[in-house]
């Protein structure tokens, strides 16, 4: 789907910008107040695009919908943090407990893997 692709693109961009934010690597290349504006940008694209299509992701629905409400206020918590604005690290560590969460739950069982086993032997011995 082309959206994932774009939403995979920014994210990209976006994690770039945010190396050279948090660890000052190529702020010599890049003004901070440039990489600001497009890890912003190209941050809030990338999560509403994924938002957007979470149902057509390769895991469960639920797993799906999860994981980007955790990386959408993990993103709100940076986003507070390069705004030096309050209470930033609440909600980083508030959008990485949700995201945590969603791997507790078990992306693997959808209807598509239903009765199907991980295991090369399991499968030998049915057939």
């Amino acid at each position: 789907m082309i959206l994932k692709k774009i939403a995979a693109i920014c994210f990209g961009v976006s994690f770039l910008m945010a190396i050279v934010l948090f660890t000052n690597i190529g702020h010599d290349l890049i003004p901070k107040s440039v990489a600001k504006f497009i890890f912003l940008i190209a941050g809030s694209f990338a999560l509403l695009l994924n938002l957007l299509s979470f149902r057509f992701g390769k895991h469960d629905i639920n797993f799906n919908f999860f994981y980007w409400l955790g990386s959408l206020i993990t993103f709100i918590g940076l986003t507070f943090m390069i705004m030096h604005w309050p209470y930033d690290l609440y909600i980083i560590i508030g959008g990485m407990a949700i995201v945590g969460v969603s791997f507790i739950y078990n992306p693997k069982i959808d209807g598509n893997n239903a009765g199907k086993s991980d295991l090369l032997d399991d499968e030998l011995h049915n057939s």
